[in-house]
């Protein structure tokens, strides 16, 4: 049974109307019709068995049968990185991270950024597909472009990847659950790692190799799961 993303819709509802992409979607391309049963998501873990009253296919409305909540993982995956300049990148290690149970990707701002800015829109499309996707009921959280210091002073406790000599835990030592910084293709600074270690970050070992950046991101989540 395919899902569809319903962002704005109550559990006590008994109709609900499709956005119009989503109507496209289900009745233009999937070609669903009227007494199909869908699956609607809120992204909040909850999940709504639909029957399709009107296959209109801007205005596809539904009746709701059944809702069921799921409960949410006590592991969180957060994942604070620095955004490539090439953004597919991002938007791949994204779809990936989403299909593994990602809760929240923070965008740094760090000495060594090779992008400024980003587009969240479109980033939590690409989210909400892979939600869909891969059958999972809850959306991460996606915040925007935060800077290193002010992260780090917020959320004083986690992991950080760095190519430095020194001190650092492999990734089986990794405690499942909490924040994994990822910094840009040139690195973190100097500077930015001392500030995390004496905040209570750890450094980590993530490879004998040079990762890129989401590749690095992408073990950071399989690490926390």
């Amino acid at each position: 049974m395919d899902s569809f993303f319903a962002t704005d819709i109550d559990s006590n509802s008994i109709e609900y109307l499709l956005s119009e992409d989503e109507s496209k979607h289900c009745v233009r391309v999937l070609r669903y019709g009227i007494g199909s049963e869908i699956d609607l998501l809120d992204g909040k873990g909850n999940q709504f068995k639909a029957l399709i009253i009107d296959n209109h296919p801007k205005r596809c409305k539904l009746e709701i049968k059944q809702v069921i909540s799921h409960p949410k993982s006590d592991i969180e995956i957060h994942v604070a990185m620095a955004p490539t300049k090439n953004m597919d990148r991002v938007e791949w290690f994204l779809e990936k991270a989403t299909e593994l149970g990602l809760t929240k990707l923070t965008f740094l701002k760090c000495e060594n950024n090779e992008r400024s800015s980003i587009n969240l829109e479109r980033l939590n499309k690409i989210a909400i597909s892979a939600m869909k996707q891969s059958k999972r009921y809850y959306l991460p959280e996606i915040e925007n472009l935060t800077s290193f210091n002010e992260f780090v002073t917020k959320i004083p406790s986690g992991y950080i990847g760095h190519c430095y000599e020194g001190k650092k835990i492999q990734l089986k030592e990794i405690k499942k659950s909490g924040v994994f910084l990822i910094g840009p293709e040139g690195d973190f600074s100097k500077t930015e790692v001392d500030f995390a270690l004496s905040n209570g970050y750890q450094a980590v070992h993530m490879s004998d190799f040079r990762l890129r950046t989401e590749t690095a991101a992408l073990l950071s989540v399989l690490a926390l799961l």
